[in-house]
């Protein structure tokens, strides 16, 4: 199925030609962040309850409307794993002022509903603009104070913050004990501890936007609109591609069989396609409808499902 968010939301099938499968209840806002686990989609209850809502993905009836308490606003979704949905949370029942509230993260059971832990965080530290993942046991997260911060998934403890620089607007990627920051130069930095374990500066091209991790590589656009291949656990560059044959290079990737396929957050830029392994260019697509409008890219099977602004498409994956 293809899920995306607007009102109404609708669920479509990806082998039967994009019809309808069910249309739900509920209500989001065009593009609102959507997790799945298990057989249920996660989302943000937008009716002022607070709530984190689990929906059952084949029917889209609800299975649960999580609430942590009566003075608790769940705000966002980190991340989703085996277990649990992270979030973030407004505590207005703790407050310095009448607009300065003390936030928290928390984790839900996805199967049940009900609260696994909740962690109070920081005086000071804004609840907006988190974005994280889940690795093993470790939960990685970014905010608009300019932190990444590592906790424990089971019990929510916080195992290291730092600050990365003068850029959030980055969604952390993690594995093999690593996680990749971009910025100037491209890090990897130990996953426990903190500590650098490689530097890629980019040889006189401008820094890096947020990598992708795909069996042991990372796939990165550069400032100047090269896209990169690189080693995750050395950190030794496999290939660059300066030009991906697109206006705009590629922000998201995914990889099926011997090519990778990337989304441009511009227009201009559409979907590309590049060998894997050595990153020549193959083709691109673009409708030019929608300017202004990302375009993003999943892949199911032997099929690419692409979104610009409202149009949806099936490409093949060839």
């Amino acid at each position: 199925m293809l899920l995306i968010s607007a009102d109404p939301f609708i669920a479509y099938d990806v082998k039967d030609q994009g019809k309808k499968r069910w249309t739900s209840a509920a209500e989001l806002p065009v593009g609102a962040p959507l997790l799945l686990a298990a057989g249920k989609l996660f989302m943000v209850s937008t009716e002022g309850d607070g709530a984190l809502i689990g929906l059952n993905a084949r029917t889209g009836r609800e299975a649960w409307r999580s609430r942590l308490g009566k003075k608790l606003q769940v705000e966002n979704m980190i991340a989703v794993d085996e277990k649990n949905v992270y979030v973030t949370v407004t505590d207005f029942g703790e407050s310095r002022s009448a607009t300065d509230f003390r936030t928290a993260v928390a984790a839900i059971n996805h199967s049940t509903g009900r609260q696994t832990w909740l962690r109070r965080r920081d005086w000071g530290t804004d609840d907006y603009d988190v974005d994280g993942t889940v690795v093993g046991k470790r939960l990685i997260y970014t905010d608009s104070k300019m932190n990444i911060t590592v906790r424990d998934t089971g019990t929510g403890e916080q195992l290291w913050s730092n600050k990365i620089g003068d850029d959030w607007q980055w969604t952390p990627a993690a594995a093999d004990g690593l996680i990749f920051l971009p910025g100037e130069n491209l890090t990897g930095v130990d996953m426990d501890s903190g500590d650098v374990r490689w530097t890629l500066p980019p040889n006189g091209r401008r820094g890096f936007d947020s990598p992708t991790y795909i069996g042991g590589v990372l796939y990165v656009r550069d400032h100047d609109g090269g896209v990169w291949a690189v080693n995750a656990k050395s950190g030794r560059k496999i290939w660059l591609c300066e030009d991906p044959g697109a206006r705009q290079a590629p922000t998201e990737f995914v990889r099926v069989g011997p090519t990778l396929y990337g989304a441009s957050a511009m227009d201009e830029g559409g979907i590309v396609a590049l060998k894997a392994k050595n990153g020549e260019p193959r083709w691109n697509y673009n409708d030019n409808k929608t300017p202004g409008a990302p375009w993003h890219l999943a892949a199911s099977g032997n099929r690419l499902l692409a979104t610009h602004g409202s149009e949806i498409y099936a490409l093949p994956a060839v």
